[in-house]
């Protein structure tokens, strides 16, 4: 059930991001997004049912997801003020890093990446959403590229039984691409706010 979840959550990312690219309507990409955090909801409640502690900590990660979508649609449906959804992409960042921070303590180098992936993208919502610093060229990026990468590649390939020591090579050098793509893209974004 965890696959399908970030299955779905990489493909309302997705669609955000095309939000953020001009190419989907608002009120579209809200609708998938509100369906997918209720998804979402449902999945981490039922799999937090009768969970150990130990458990407990990883499944309530969903709820980062689940609830940014949740967030994301109504705010997207309804047409409000993202603000809010800035200042909750901060909460979340911060949460996400942590869950990296305790990755590296298991050993778990790909997760840990992964959670600092998603922990810097919440954080470019929160400067762009919550502070009021435009971002969207930079952001859109970010969110195509960790759609695939970290949620909707990763949960197929977890749902086929396929992951590998070959996957994580691929992972890995997806990753070093990805940072790469991101770097480049930052300093363009910056100087074209420059020239302009």
């Amino acid at each position: 059930m965890g696959n399908v979840s970030l299955l779905f959550g990489g493909v309302a990312l997705f669609l955000n991001s095309l939000v953020l690219l001009g190419k989907v309507d608002t009120k579209s990409a809200g609708v998938f997004s509100l369906f997918t955090g209720i998804l979402q909801t449902f999945i981490a409640t039922w799999l937090l049912i009768g969970a150990s502690p130990e458990e407990q900590f990883g499944l309530a990660s969903i709820y980062l997801f689940s609830f940014t979508y949740l967030y994301v649609g109504v705010t997207f449906i309804l047409n409000l003020d993202g603000r809010g959804v800035g200042w909750f992409s901060l909460f979340v960042s911060i949460a996400a890093s942590f869950y990296g921070v305790m990755a590296i303590a298991d050993g778990d180098s790909m997760g840990a990446l992964t959670w600092f992936f998603w922990s810097f993208l919440w954080s470019l919502f929160f400067f762009g959403m919550g502070l009021g610093r435009p971002n969207e060229a930079i952001t859109a990026r970010v969110a195509l590229v960790l759609s695939w990468l970290t949620l909707i590649v990763p949960a197929m390939i977890g749902m086929a039984g396929l992951a590998n020591g070959l996957y994580e090579m691929i992972w890995w050098a997806a990753s070093g691409t990805a940072i790469l793509y991101f770097i480049v893209s930052v300093k363009r974004t910056k100087q074209s706010v420059e020239v302009a």
